[in-house]
């Protein structure tokens, strides 16, 4: 029954998602939180997604987005996995953390080790006021509401037109759309 409702509610999520930040005639993409500029995106060298679980599976597929379409090198990260990896980050990487909860301590822990190495800190979480979204130099909310089911289909669902959104606007920005 639970599974159920979480698998009608997607498509409210979705509307959600893209209302408000999706202008169809223009075909602009507006996303103020993630306070992005054109000088910012056209910094950007590389960007970093780290994630746990069903968000590290939506990050994957934003790579391929970013990559198609903003043209830019993306790498995917398990949260539980970035901090020891020692990663090469910079000043020009953006180290994008996706979290339901936006209080996933491997994915905390991993934006921190980012911080620490002065890289640019996005998010992409459901939890408006989380740590993730805190802490952050800008984020995406997920706006999918709370999650019902354990599977999470929203949570994955919604970062993906989150992580799609992203990848039009940089590719706009850098000049390559």
């Amino acid at each position: 029954h639970f599974m159920e409702k979480e698998i009608h509610e997607q498509v409210r999520s979705l509307t959600d998602t893209i209302g408000g930040r999706v202008n169809f005639e223009q075909g602009l993409i507006h996303l103020p939180e993630l306070n992005l500029t054109e000088d910012i995106a056209r910094s950007i060298h590389k960007i970093i997604i780290t994630a746990c679980g069903t968000a590290a599976h939506a990050g994957m597929v934003g790579k391929v987005l970013i990559e198609r379409i903003a043209r830019l090198p993306v790498e995917v990260d398990i949260a539980s996995e970035f901090r020891y990896r020692d990663p090469i980050v910079d000043q020009n990487t953006v180290v994008l953390a996706i979290s339901q909860s936006g209080e996933t301590a491997d994915t905390l822990a991993a934006m921190e080790e980012a911080r620490s190495k002065g890289a640019r800190l996005w998010s992409i979480v459901n939890a408006i006021g989380s740590q993730a979204m805190r802490i952050a130099d800008g984020y995406i909310s997920m706006l999918s509401g709370p999650e019902i089911g354990v599977a999470s289909t929203k949570a994955c669902t919604a970062p993906l037109v989150d992580l799609y959104m992203l990848a039009i606007l940089l590719g706009d920005l850098r000049g390559v759309l």
